[in-house]
């Protein structure tokens, strides 16, 4: 292990604990361990902007189908109303991919009461092979 003045004096300039442990060729949690038995008060770890593609996770057009619905929700809020029928009286209102491709497309996505994401669907899936499906079928 390497003198208190140094590793603070490296610390202070402004390198992270990850960057003096590679300066001394060792892991970050071994520089805690070192400021921990040297008395080294460690800063505040920096706020990261850590959402959409700059989180490790991120798996872009591979999320799942979960996720996709916990994106939309978040880009959009969560529907109050429906945009087929215009009801705000239903018990539950989902996000509906339009075109059933599940991209992160925020107008591919339209807000649906239980009844008419179901008939959006029924009309999908019996029709699979028309792609642009118009609100006016679902009537």
């Amino acid at each position: 292990m390497t003198s208190k003045r140094e590793l603070e004096g490296l610390y202070i300039s402004g390198l992270t604990q990850q960057e003096v442990g590679s300066r001394y060729g060792v892991t970050q949690k071994v520089v805690f361990t070192w400021f921990k038995k040297l008395g080294i008060k460690s800063r505040k770890a920096a706020k990261r902007n850590q959402w959409g593609e700059r989180n490790a996770s991120w798996k872009g057009e591979s999320a799942s189908y979960q996720a996709l619905h916990h994106w939309i929700e978040k880009q959009c809020g969560k529907p109050q109303k429906c945009s087929q029928c215009g009801s705000a009286e239903e018990t539950v209102f989902d996000w509906a991919n339009i075109g059933h491709t599940y991209k992160r497309n925020i107008h591919d996505w339209v807000r649906l009461c239980r009844r008419c994401h179901r008939k959006l669907d029924k009309l999908y899936h019996s029709e699979s092979s028309n792609s642009s499906l118009v609100s006016a079928d679902l009537d």
